[in-house]
């Protein structure tokens, strides 16, 4: 069969016009060109088949010459002679190279496998950088430490209990009871002036003590003990009577003034050999100004603004809404005299016991029920006998800030300036019934124009209201002894 019979077959046979169902076949006793009527075919069924009424044909497979549209056309027997390449290669393939097992590496000894890095490869990468910050930060802390300020610590033996050590003028404490004292952070390479000072003993002085950087630099201060001072021709006694209690100071240096405060208690500072006096125990009363007053005539104080009979029906009530030249001229009457700063001072604050300075006249502690102080007006004098000094003088914290005389001046050494210093003001101290704890510390300074007194009206009446005073008078007093030679008999 040719080519062009073959095509002509293959048309034919794939004629989709005619179904190309079994059992029909061409030149039967039927019309072959038309089919009989046909059954409706179920489409769901993806062979076609007649109706179950029709009968059926022996089933036989197509003729392998026939396409099955269900099989892929590569899979079709192509006739003998054609082109077979075009479907699938037939050459037989070339036979695959022999393998050849990999050969096993022989490990050489292990120094052959190490791998070394060049110096200068390491330099120049990551532990260069490391090593040059190491030298950089040793370099910085070695200048710091060559550039910082050396200093020396001063370590002072032999001196007396209680001694008090000052450096270049500045206090920095008292010598422990072993007599030595500690002072850390002197600036080595200079020259300080060291001083050492003790009641009863000659001043221990040294202006060119030098240390090393570093190191602890010994100091012995020998004190040379001062010659006795010739006894009384009679011992004073600690208390008297005299126009009211009197409580005796004894003679002796004492420190004034304090650094860390308000600028006008600065510097702290030594005052040598205060002479002995007494101080009255109590603020001046209510009852001792009026016998003053009834005795000269002299004026009686203007009632504050808060109690309209505050002087007569008060005895025991401090006298307040006096000036300066009243309270003065009190003192006069009765044989006495203001207190200057420096014994009122004294008086308040220093613990000859122990040779030290109290903040507030019982101690170190700013304590409350110790004193008369954030309130609305006074109360009775020795009311707060827990706030008494080292000296057992009473109410010299609150109640009423007493005139003391002296004008308002800095003190020696201090170098900062106030447009109240002068002569126009006198200071006043001991704080009020209306200040707080910090007004009455022992070393604080107010002042006030020395006329102040209570008005009937206006501010100087309030302010006025919170100031009163008491005396003092010195131990060698003539009027004094006279006084107390008439008390013993």
């Amino acid at each position: 069969m040719d080519e062009k019979d073959q095509n002509e077959k293959v048309r034919r046979d794939f004629d989709l016009s005619v179904p190309n169902l079994p059992g029909v076949e061409k030149g039967g006793g039927r019309d072959s060109r038309r089919p009989p009527a046909r059954p409706e075919f179920d489409l769901t069924t993806p062979n076609i088949l007649p109706h179950e009424s029709e009968p059926q044909p022996e089933r036989r497979a197509p003729d392998r010459d026939n396409f099955d549209l269900t099989i892929p056309l590569i899979n079709q027997r192509r006739p003998e002679g054609e082109a077979g390449h075009r479907y699938q290669d037939t050459r037989p393939l070339d036979p695959l190279p022999p393998v050849t097992p990999p050969t096993p590496l022989t490990p050489g000894p292990s120094r052959d496998n190490t791998r070394r890095v060049p110096l200068w490869v390491w330099l120049v990468g990551g532990g260069g950088v490391a090593l040059l910050m190491v030298v950089v930060a040793a370099a910085v802390v070695y200048l710091t430490w060559l550039r910082r300020d050396p200093v020396f610590t001063l370590k002072v033996t032999g001196a007396p209990v209680g001694s008090r050590v000052y450096v270049d003028n500045v206090p920095l404490g008292v010598t422990q009871p072993d007599g030595t004292i500690i002072v850390a952070g002197l600036k080595a390479g200079e020259t300080h002036d060291v001083r050492v000072k003790s009641d009863g003993y000659a001043d221990y002085n040294d202006p060119s003590v030098e240390g090393e950087g570093g190191k602890e630099k010994p100091l012995e201060a020998k004190l040379t003990p001062l010659a006795p001072p010739p006894p009384p021709e009679a011992a004073s006694p600690g208390e008297i009577d005299y126009y009211g209690k009197m409580v005796l100071i004894p003679a002796g240096s004492f420190v004034m003034g304090d650094n860390g405060r308000r600028p006008d208690e600065a510097p702290a500072h030594d005052v040598k050999d205060v002479p002995a006096f007494y101080i009255d125990k109590y603020e001046v009363t209510n009852e001792l100004y009026k016998k003053f007053c009834d005795e000269t005539g002299h004026a009686v104080p203007t009632n504050p603004h808060f109690d309209a009979e505050y002087f007569q029906k008060n005895p025991q009530m401090p006298v307040i809404g006096v000036s300066y030249e009243d309270a003065s001229a009190y003192a006069r009457w009765a044989g006495k005299r203001l207190p200057n700063e420096v014994e009122w001072e004294k008086a308040a604050s220093w613990d000859a016991r122990s040779a030290s300075k109290r903040p507030w006249p019982w101690g170190s502690a700013a304590e409350q029920g110790r004193a008369n102080v954030d309130s609305m007006r006074p109360t009775e004098v020795g009311r707060y006998a827990g706030g008494a000094s080292a000296y057992g003088v009473q109410d010299m914290a609150g109640n009423v800030t007493e005139w003391v005389d002296a004008f308002y001046q800095p003190y020696e050494g201090n170098r900062t300036p106030s447009p109240n210093y002068g002569t126009k003001y006198r200071v006043t101290r001991g704080g009020s019934f209306r200040g707080k704890l910090d007004d009455v510390r022992t070393t604080r300074r107010d002042f006030a124009d020395p006329a102040l007194q209570t008005t009937p009206a206006g501010v100087q009446a309030k302010q006025s209201s919170l100031i009163g005073f008491r005396c003092a008078v010195s131990a060698d007093d003539p009027k004094l002894k006279a006084r107390l030679e008439q008390t013993k008999k």
